[in-house]
């Protein structure tokens, strides 16, 4: 008597292996938002803009490869070019003032013109950051691409939320800090320390009101 051979089971043809998201390298969005602003300093009308664009790009294909997504050729570009397709007016006006700024730093009033700077840093690390935000938290189709349709949302969202960050209105969720033991130090020491530890806590005050912003701005849409 011949034992008949097992059933195989076939093997589901709908299971899809889904993507996990790799964390980000420690610093490198730090790293490429001051490369945005040392590449502002150089005496030129138009190279920044190329090198803020390239660093965007590098930015966009970064967050979306680490949660197994890939972006078109069109949506990159839309993601990283320096202004929005909704901003061309700000975009004149931006280049005028950055002529401007040149010119008062062959004047010898860098100090303003920096202020423009640590600006558009501080929107490279705003874009990396709220895009990974956005595909984590908001983002609900399953596709593995993003297209242009998807990217100028995205890109709209990121933008406004920016901005929506520096309203006197808008109120993160503060921090809440462990009872403090007893304080020995002398009254100098106290101000030295909450003036480092401030200045230390900046990062993460600018990430929670950019978040808040964003969220906000994510809470009026939908």
């Amino acid at each position: 008597m011949t034992t008949p051979a097992p059933a195989v089971r076939p093997q589901s043809q709908s299971t899809v292996a889904v993507p996990t998201a790799t964390p980000a390298p420690s610093g490198r969005l730090a790293v490429l938002s001051a490369a945005a602003m040392g590449a502002l300093a150089i005496p030129l009308p138009i190279l920044p803009d190329r090198i803020v664009t390239r660093l965007r790009g590098a930015v966009a294909h970064d967050t979306a490869t680490r949660h197994g997504i890939s972006l078109t050729t069109d949506a990159r570009a839309l993601l990283a070019n320096v202004e929005s397709e909704q901003n061309a007016g700000r975009a004149i006006a931006r280049r005028a003032a950055e002529v401007i700024g040149f010119a008062i730093l062959k004047r010898g009033l860098g100090p303003l013109s920096a202020i423009t700077n640590v600006a558009r840093a501080l929107e490279v690390f705003a874009f990396g950051h709220l895009f990974d935000r956005y595909i984590m938290q908001v983002r609900r189709s399953g596709a593995v691409r993003i297209h242009a349709e998807e990217a100028r949302k995205i890109r709209e969202t990121i933008d406004r939320a920016f901005l929506h960050a520096f309203s006197p209105m808008l109120r993160p969720t503060p921090i809440t800090l462990p009872d403090t033991v007893e304080d020995l130090r002398d009254e100098f020491t106290r101000w030295v320390d909450a003036a480092i530890l401030t200045s230390a806590s900046l990062p993460s005050y600018v990430e929670r009101r950019l978040e808040a912003a964003f969220d906000e701005v994510v809470t009026h849409d939908g």
